[in-house]
């Protein structure tokens, strides 16, 4: 669908940053450059810690594609965000010098030009990805993209296409409908980079979401994407979009997606850790508890720091479903080991394989949602 966007102030920014634990303080530098793209000119936004990133201390890049009305304060903003997390942020600038953006017209012919034209659209990423790896304090081998809808349709093109040079693509409210992206259909080009895609119930169709899977999966990709219910619309994360039933901002779906995205480009970069084993922790109180449960009696497994979890200091509480063979280590040990200290009250968070959960029945349990 087409993308509505209300700029959020740029003194939001040390305050978004900081709510993420990003930083304490705004201490990059920021500035506009100019390089081809195409046949034309483009001004892109890079921001970096200069005293961080050096010929000598190199450091990873990620580049931000624009959402269909223009590299705007709103691309400068994540660009900034991103220079706070440690790497080189370069907002990408796809129409160039001379396109008129100044109202939605001007950006249905920007953008349809290159939606329409996936070889140009490419080669505008490609000209932005070139010369932020021209800086010798990029490390060239680590480099991702995150795009904004026209922007995320961008990188779901890139990785279908199999696009070289970047490690990972991440998208978020993208446009995935057949109509607005590249369809893999029969091609056996090899999908590279890993894909990491943000995505809400009420903008993107289930069916549209299945077909995008199946060329995934068709294609070997590694891939994951977050579905954001509950009355989530298109425009997710742009902080002040308020159109009602159609482009909204959701602070949840907002932050899950970005701290999404904080790990992924962590992982993406340095490595998945060893498992999701936590370490052990003998400062815990542990033992089983016999409990009344409907007519009989059950047995639990509680696990909790005595020290730090008091009559006057109460703590939250995450109770551990088991699986169907019973409660019994694997139960325990997520007890003991698990990281989590945020109780999950009233909201559902569900982890689903594509090879495990037929689509349609995910879509059924999306629309009972």
């Amino acid at each position: 669908m087409a993308c509505i966007r209300v700029l959020a102030a740029a003194s939001l920014l040390c305050a978004l940053g900081a709510g993420h634990g990003d930083h304490d303080h705004c201490t990059h530098e920021a500035s506009m450059v100019n390089y081809t793209c195409n046949t034309t000119t483009c001004g892109g936004y890079m921001a970096y810690k200069a005293s961080a990133c050096t010929a000598s201390m190199k450091c990873p890049a990620v580049v931000v594609i624009q959402d269909w009305n223009g590299m705007n304060d709103y691309e400068k903003e994540r660009t900034r965000m991103l220079a706070e997390m440690g790497y080189v942020g370069f907002a990408a600038d796809i129409y160039g010098y001379g396109t008129p953006v100044e109202d939605m017209s001007d950006w249905m012919a920007a953008s349809s030009a290159h939606r329409g034209n996936p070889d140009l659209y490419m080669s505008k990423i490609s000209a932005a990805i070139d010369k932020v790896k021209s800086y010798d304090f990029v490390d060239t081998t680590k480099v991702a993209v995150i795009g904004y809808c026209f922007g995320g349709t961008g990188v779901v093109n890139m990785a279908i296409l199999g696009m070289e040079g970047v490690l990972g693509v991440v998208g978020y409210h993208s446009g995935i409908s057949p109509n607005a992206r590249v369809v893999r259909g029969n091609s056996t080009t090899s999908m590279v980079a890993k894909v990491l895609l943000h995505s809400g119930v009420k903008d993107d169709a289930a069916t549209d979401m299945a077909m995008l899977e199946e060329e995934f999966e068709s294609a070997g990709a590694t891939y994951e994407i977050a579905r954001y219910g509950s009355g989530v619309y298109h425009s997710f994360t742009e902080w002040m979009a308020s159109v009602p039933m159609q482009a909204m901002y959701d602070q949840r779906a907002d932050v899950r997606s970005w701290d999404s995205t904080k790990h992924f480009l962590v992982e993406l970069f340095d490595g998945l850790p060893a498992a999701s084993r936590g370490p052990e922790n003998d400062m815990l109180t542990t033992g089983l508890h016999n409990y009344t449960c409907n007519t009989t009696t059950c047995e639990g497994y509680m696990a909790y720091n005595a020290s730090a979890c008091t009559a006057s200091m109460k703590c939250p509480a995450v109770v551990v479903i088991q699986d169907w063979n019973g409660m019994n280590d694997y139960e325990k040990e997520r007890v003991v080991r698990g990281n989590s200290t945020t109780p999950m009250v009233a909201k559902v968070l569900l982890h689903s394989g594509v090879k495990d959960d037929a689509a349609t029945d995910m879509a059924m349990l999306e629309e009972e949602f």
